[in-house]
């Protein structure tokens, strides 16, 4: 039942924050210029992290812990950052940050991703110390 909970409610956060996020206009800045490839690699890692950790959310309502899809969408999240990083160190002082732009929908943004990283952590932190102790009692 707690994993349903958690499905469920971060299914609905997730969908509540993607509408936010989907309808706040933000300014556009026309002189950011990424490396194709970078660019490419950030959208296949973002979506990837998105349809394996709402699946994996899918699979707790559905009472499944789908350990792999878990593990993918973990792995997907860090090289995203990584990525994302490398991203801001490539634009350095070229983009000075928004100003009077607000700040909210990134802030939302970057606790949505953090929040399923998070469920989908612990889920395999629990899975993993179930296994142990399953180990343990067998020997």
């Amino acid at each position: 039942m707690f994993w349903r909970i958690i499905g469920i409610a971060s299914l609905g956060w997730g969908g509540v924050v993607f509408y936010i996020l989907s309808t706040t206009k933000l300014a556009a800045s026309t002189d950011v210029s990424l490396y194709p490839t970078l660019e490419l690699t950030i959208y296949v890692l973002s979506l990837t992290w998105l349809i394996a950790s709402s699946l994996v959310k899918v699979g707790l309502i559905l009472k499944k812990r789908w350990l792999r899809l878990s593990m993918i969408s973990c792995i997907c999240f860090v090289f995203l950052l990584i990525n994302m990083g490398l991203a801001q160190m490539s634009l350095g002082s070229e983009t000075p940050p928004p100003a009077g732009e607000p700040l909210y929908p990134y802030n939302l943004a970057a606790s949505w991703f953090v929040s399923w990283f998070w469920i989908d952590l612990f889920l395999l932190m629990t899975q993993f110390f179930e296994w142990m102790i399953k180990k343990r009692m067998s020997h």
